[in-house]
């Protein structure tokens, strides 16, 4: 009885100490794993976020620099600045038109808002290189010349003009340089165009750049229009149906205005024609020769067979010679001399 409950306890107590055992070596496995779960998760957030900011870039398609021109700055030729992470197989997947080079601003208070416009349009292409107010501040003085530069430099000396709001710089630039015109301003700039010398297609440019300021209806437009013409077009407009619309209304003048200037083209290519036939000759010695020799002691008139001889010759009439001019003709000299 005593040996088989001895044998029995030593399997038992063998089996448990073997457990105790691998229950001590998992312990201390544990650890382990922990430490490499954490690290594979620390990887696996860094490849999404790899992975979220080529998604991004891709669906952003960067904008290629225009050319460097040697004698302007690298900052204002390359345009804006590029993404940082942006991947180089943008260029592989995608095919963006090149952005025109950037229009600097000296000043100049009619082109402030053109000026405004297009950094806005630079700064919705590339929204990732102008997602700060500090990047787009340095790319607007990046672009100034001229006074607007000195206005710039003067402000820079305030901390918070360059790294402050865009919207506050841009207030301030506008206050500065935008010329502000009330609605009853393009009004009456509105009826006081008119064409003057020019074409009706340049005084149509600079109506319609008017008129898109205004809240006047078509109507209204049509008569300001019509006005501005000159007479002789607006004489022609009067034998012709009144105008749907005021871009018909500038088709026709335009038209008309057209065939007039052709007209009065034609009209004076004939006039020069006959003024050049009417025009005497090149200046120059002019050499009369008498249609009959001079009656001189000693001398005998030309039978017409020699005078017609000399003429078809290119021969002086009263010598018989060529080459050279009546006030320098020998017999002729010789002659006088003798009286």
């Amino acid at each position: 009885m005593t040996e088989s409950s001895g044998q029995d306890s030593n399997p038992t107590e063998s089996a448990l100490a073997d457990i105790s055992q691998r229950l001590t070596q998992q312990e201390q496995t544990l650890p382990l794993l922990m430490e490499q779960l954490s690290s594979s998760n620390q990887r696996y957030t860094q490849l999404e976020a790899m992975v979220h900011q080529i998604h991004e870039s891709l669906s952003q398609p960067r904008q290629p620099p225009p050319p460097v021109e040697p004698s302007s700055s690298a900052y204002v030729a390359t345009g804006p600045p590029q993404p940082e992470g942006a991947s180089p197989m943008e260029g592989t997947h995608f095919h963006v038109a090149p952005s025109p080079p950037s229009v600097t601003f000296g000043g100049e208070f009619d082109e402030c808002h053109s000026f405004i416009l297009q950094c806005k349009l630079a700064f919705e292409r590339c929204p990732t290189a102008f997602s700060t107010d500090s990047s787009r501040i340095s790319y607007v003085v990046g672009l100034l010349r001229g006074r607007a530069l000195r206005w710039a430099e003067a402000k820079s000396h305030n901390d918070s003009f360059l790294n402050g709001s865009f919207n506050d710089f841009l207030a301030d630039f506008k206050l500065t340089f935008g010329c502000y015109e009330s609605s009853s301003d393009i009004r009456k700039r509105l009826l006081k165009l008119s064409q003057g010398r020019k074409t009706v297609a340049d005084l149509a440019v600079d109506f319609r750049i008017l008129a898109a300021r205004t809240t006047w209806n078509e109507d209204a437009l049509i008569g300001a229009f019509t006005e501005a013409l000159s007479d002789k077009v607006r004489d022609q407009l009067a034998l012709c149906p009144e105008p749907s619309s005021l871009d018909y209304l500038i088709r026709l003048a335009i038209s008309i205005d057209k065939r007039q200037r052709e007209l009065r083209r034609h009209e004076h290519e004939p006039l020069a024609c006959s003024a050049q036939e009417r025009s005497p000759r090149p200046p120059g010695r002019h050499v009369s020769e008498p249609s009959e020799e001079p009656m001189q002691m000693g001398r005998t008139r030309l039978t017409p067979e020699e005078k017609q001889h000399r003429q078809r010759s290119g021969l002086y009439l009263y010598c018989g010679t060529a080459g050279h001019f009546v006030n320098s003709c020998p017999a002729l000299l010789k002659g006088r001399a003798h009286q």
